[in-house]
C-alpha cells in the first residue's frame, strides 16, 4: 500500500521523496478524491518564516531541498523547499530545469544557494546612485558592475527556477518579468551605438522597485492594493463617464469665455475704428494694451453679460490672447475642460478657477460649481471610502476565515496527539520518515503538546536577565526596610500618597501647569514673565515633592517597576537640569521639553491613556505601508528628476523671467522629492504647469496622474487601516489596563 505522502517535519527532499510525490500525484489524477478542497496554507507561502511547529532548523539543512511542509503543495504539486538562516520560504519546482538540471543536479543545487542569500544592500547603494545629481567619475564601472550582478542574478534564476515551466518559474513571478525587462533594456540601450543616455538614466528609476519582493510584506500589501484596485475599477469608470459628461457641458457653457479680456480702447487721436484696431495681429499681442491688476501676472478676465467681470474706463472686453495659467486653463477643447474637471474634483486652487469662470461667464455659473463640487468631492470621494473598507473588510474576514481554520486543525491535532490516537497510516509516515531521514527533527508529537509550555518557559526565562547578583544587590540596597520608625512613615506617606484627594491635587496642578505654558507669549513683559518663572518653580517643586514621597512609599526598587513612575522622574529631572542651566546661553532648547507635563494627564485619564497607547500600537502595524509610501515617493522622485531634470535646466526661461529655477522644480533629488510630497498633499496644479512649459504635456501629465492616483490609494488605505486598528486597540477594556495598573502597583504596599 502506497502510504500518504504528507510530512509532518522537516525532511531531505531526495530521490525516494521524488518518486513518492510523483506517485501520489498519479494516483490522484486517476481517483476521486476528498482531498478537493485542499488549499495552500498561508503562513507556508514563499517568503514566510516556517513556524517553529515544525521544530528547529539544523545547520545541514539551511539552503538545502527539503520536502514541501504544506499539505497543497506536497499532494497536488511537484514541489520542494528550501530554507534560509532566518527560516524564510523559497519555493521550486521538482521537474527537471531545461531537461537536463533535475533538483539534484550540482550545478541546480549551487544556484538555489546562491539565490536564498538576498543582498538588498546593493539595491540600497543604486538607489543612493540614483538620486545623485554630480556623480563622480568612476560612475560607469559602478553601474557595469551593477548591471552585471544584476545579469547574474537573472541567470541563475533561470538554473534555479527554470523559465517557464511550472509555477514557481522565473516568469512566473510578475517581479521577475520587471527585473528582466529593466535588465534587457538597459543593456540594449548601453551598448546601442545610438545616444540614449536620458533614457537609460530614467529606466534605470524602475530598479528602485526591487526593494519590494525582497520584503515579504511589501509584497504582500502591494497584493493587497491591487486587489483594492481591482474593487476600484467600478468606481473609476463611473468618475470617468461622469467626468466626460460634465467636460461637454463646460465645453458648451465656457468655450473661448477664458480669453475675455479688457482692452484698451485708443483714446488720443485716433481716426481707426475699434474694429480696425483689434484686428490687427500684432497690437492684439502686445501685452502692455491688457488691463492688469495690481501685482497679477496674467490680465483681467471679463465677460459680455450684465453679472459677468466688467471693465475700467478707457478699456473694452474682447476675446485676445491666451488662456490663464500660461494657456494651460480653458474648456476650448474636450481634454483641457476634463483637466479642468479633474482639479476641480481633486479640489485644488479650485477657488482661482471659480472666480475666472465668474469673471468671464456670469455670476449665475456658480451653480454649475456647486453641482460638480458636491458630486465629485463628495459623493465620488464616499463611494472611494466605500469600496476600500469593504475590500478591507473582506480582506480581514479571508485571514480571520484562514486562522480559524487553522486554530481548529492545530487544536484537532493536539487533541488526537494527547489522546494517543493514531492511525496505522500516520505510524507508517513516520517510521518511513525517520528511515529516509535520520537528521530529521521529530515534531510531530511532543512538539506539539509541548508548544505551549515551553512558551511559558521562555517567557519566564525572557523575563530573567540579570544575572543573580543583581537582584541581591537591589534587595539590598533598593528596598528600604529599615527599622519600625521608618515602616511606620513610610505606611503614613504611602496612604497620603494613595489618597483620591492627593490625585485631585496633582491633576488641578498637570491643569495649571498647561494654563500657564499656554500664557507665554512674545513679546512678554518683566512682570508675566516673572510670574511664569515663580510658577515654573512651584510646579517643579510639587512635582519633585511627589516623586520623592512616591519614593519613600514605594521604595525605589517598586517605584521604577512601573512606567509611569519613570516618566514623572524623566519630567522631575528635566525640570531640575533646566534650572542649573538657567543662564547657560543656547539652553532656550530645553524649555520646549515642558510640553512632555501635559502627558502627565494620562495616569490620571483613562480615555487619553488608551488612545495614546492604540495610537503607538497602531503606528507599529502600519510599519509596511509606511515604508511602502516612502518606497514610492523616492522612485516618483528619482524618475522625475531622471525624466524632467535636464528640461527645468534647459528651459528655464520659460517660467521665470529671470531664467532661476522657481521654489519647486524637479532639477535635482532634493526638490523633486518635495515636489512629489506636495503632490500627495494635493497641491499640484501649478507645478504641473511649469512642468508643461518645460518639458510638455505627453510626459508631465501621465507623471502627475501616477504620482496623484497611487499616492491617494496609499495615503487612503493607510488612514482606513489606521481607523480600523486604533478602534480595535481603543476597544480593548479599560478594565483590563487598570487591573495591569493595579498588578503594576501591588509590590509598592510599605512591606
Amino acid at each position: 500500500m502506497l502510504a500518504s505522502p504528507e510530512p509532518k517535519g522537516l525532511v531531505p527532499f531526495t530521490k525516494e521523496s521524488f518518486e513518492l510525490i510523483k506517485q501520489h500525484i498519479a494516483k490522484t489524477h486517476n481517483e476521486e478524491h476528498e482531498e478537493e478542497d485542499l488549499k495552500p496554507n498561508p503562513d507556508l507561502e514563499v517568503g514566510k518564516e516556517l513556524p517553529f511547529i515544525y521544530g528547529n532548523l539544523s545547520q545541514g539543512m539551511v539552503s538545502e531541498p527539503l520536502e514541501d511542509v504544506d499539505p497543497y503543495y506536497y499532494k497536488k504539486k511537484n514541489t520542494f523547499i528550501v530554507l534560509s538562516k532566518n527560516r524564510t520560504i523559497f519555493r521550486f519546482n521538482a521537474a527537471s530545469i531545461l531537461c537536463t538540471l533535475s533538483p539534484f543536479n550540482c550545478i541546480r543545487r549551487t544556484t538555489i544557494k546562491v539565490l536564498v542569500h538576498p543582498y538588498p544592500f546593493l539595491v540600497l547603494i543604486d538607489c543612493i546612485f540614483m538620486s545623485l545629481t554630480n556623480l563622480p567619475k568612476w560612475r560607469p564601472v559602478l553601474e557595469n558592475t551593477l548591471l552585471g550582478i544584476y545579469t547574474f542574478e537573472i541567470l541563475v534564476k533561470f538554473f534555479a527556477r527554470g523559465v517557464w515551466a511550472g509555477s514557481f518559474s522565473f516568469l512566473g513571478d510578475p517581479w521577475n518579468w520587471l527585473d528582466f525587462c529593466v535588465t534587457v533594456f538597459e543593456i540594449i540601450i548601453r551598448y546601442s551605438p545610438l545616444d540614449f543616455i536620458p533614457m537609460l538614466q530614467t529606466a534605470r528609476t524602475l530598479r528602485i522597485l526591487k526593494i519590494i519582493p525582497l520584503n515579504q510584506g511589501l509584497k504582500s500589501l502591494v497584493g493587497v492594493l491591487i486587489h483594492c484596485l481591482k474593487k476600484l475599477i467600478g468606481v473609476i469608470i463611473l468618475t470617468l463617464f461622469f467626468l466626460s459628461i460634465f467636460s461637454l457641458i463646460g465645453m458648451g457653457l465656457f468655450m473661448g469665455n477664458l480669453k475675455h479680456k479688457c482692452f484698451r480702447w485708443p483714446q488720443e487721436n485716433e481716426n481707426e475704428t475699434l474694429h480696425n484696431r483689434t484686428g490687427n495681429p500684432y497690437y492684439i499681442r502686445e501685452t502692455e494694451n491688457f488691463y492688469y491688476l495690481e501685482g497679477e501676472r496674467y490680465a483681467l478676465l471679463c465677460g459680455n453679460r450684465t453679472d459677468a467681470g466688467q471693465c475700467p474706463e478707457g478699456y473694452v472686453c474682447v476675446k485676445a490672447g491666451i488662456n490663464p495659467d500660461q494657456g494651460f486653463t480653458n474648456f476650448d477643447s474636450f481634454g483641457w475642460a476634463l483637466f479642468a474637471l479633474f482639479r476641480l474634483m481633486a479640489q485644488d486652487y479650485p477657488e482661482v478657477l471659480y472666480h475666472q469662470i465668474l469673471y468671464a461667464s456670469g455670476k449665475v455659473y456658480m451653480i454649475f460649481f456647486v453641482v460638480v463640487s458636491f458630486l465629485f468631492s463628495f459623493y465620488m470621494a464616499s463611494l472611494f471610502l466605500g469600496i476600500l473598507a469593504m475590500a478591507y473588510e473582506e480582506e480581514k474576514q479571508r485571514v480571520g476565515e484562514i486562522s480559524k481554520k487553522i486554530e481548529s486543525k492545530f487544536q484537532q491535532t493536539g487533541k488526537e496527539l494527547q489522546e494517543g490516537n493514531e492511525t496505522d497510516e500516520s505510524k507508517t509516515i513516520q517510521i518511513e520518515m525517520k528511515k529516509r531521514s535520520p537528521i530529521s527533527t521529530d515534531t510531530s508529537l511532543d512538539v506539539l503538546e509541548d508548544a505551549t509550555l515551553r512558551h511559558k518557559e521562555e517567557l519566564e526565562k525572557s523575563k530573567k536577565i540579570c544575572p543573580l547578583y543583581w537582584y541581591k544587590f537591589a534587595k539590598t540596597f533598593l528596598i528600604w526596610n529599615c527599622s519600625p520608625s521608618w515602616l511606620k512613615l513610610k505606611e503614613f506617606v504611602h496612604r497620603i500618597v494613595r489618597a483620591p484627594f492627593t490625585d485631585l491635587f496633582l491633576i488641578i496642578c498637570i491643569i495649571l501647569n498647561v494654563c500657564f505654558l499656554a500664557l507665554e507669549h512674545y513679546p512678554m513683559s518683566k512682570q508675566t514673565n516673572n510670574l511664569l518663572d515663580i510658577g515654573n518653580l512651584v510646579f517643579i517643586g510639587i512635582f519633585t515633592a511627589e516623586m520623592i514621597l512616591k519614593i519613600i512609599a514605594m521604595h525605589p526598587y517598586g517605584y521604577f517597576q512601573v512606567g509611569w513612575n519613570i516618566f514623572d522622574s524623566m519630567i522631575v529631572f528635566h525640570g531640575l537640569i533646566e534650572l542649573c542651566l538657567a543662564d547657560v546661553a543656547g539652553m532656550a532648547l530645553l524649555r520646549l521639553f515642558r510640553m512632555l507635563r501635559i502627558f502627565k494627564l494620562g495616569k490620571y485619564w483613562p480615555t487619553f491613556q488608551i488612545l495614546m497607547w492604540s495610537l503607538s500600537n497602531s503606528w507599529v502595524a502600519l510599519k509596511d505601508l509606511v515604508l511602502l509610501l516612502f518606497t514610492f515617493i523616492f522612485f516618483s522622485a528619482a524618475f522625475g528628476m531622471k525624466l524632467f531634470g535636464q528640461n527645468y535646466e534647459e528651459f528655464v526661461c520659460h517660467i521665470d523671467k529671470d531664467c532661476q529655477l522657481p521654489r519647486w522644480h524637479m532639477h535635482d533629488f532634493f526638490h523633486s522629492f518635495l515636489n512629489v510630497f506636495r503632490i500627495l498633499c494635493g497641491e499640484w496644479v501649478e507645478t504641473l504647469w511649469d512642468c508643461m512649459e518645460v518639458a510638455g504635456q505627453s510626459w508631465c501629465i501621465p507623471f502627475y496622474l501616477m504620482v496623484i492616483l497611487i499616492g491617494n490609494l496609499l495615503d487612503l488605505r493607510g488612514l482606513r487601516k489606521l481607523k480600523i486598528t486604533v478602534e480595535e486597540e481603543a476597544g480593548m477594556s479599560f478594565f483590563t489596563l487598570q487591573q495591569q495598573e493595579v498588578e503594576s502597583e501591588g509590590g509598592v504596599s510599605p512591606l
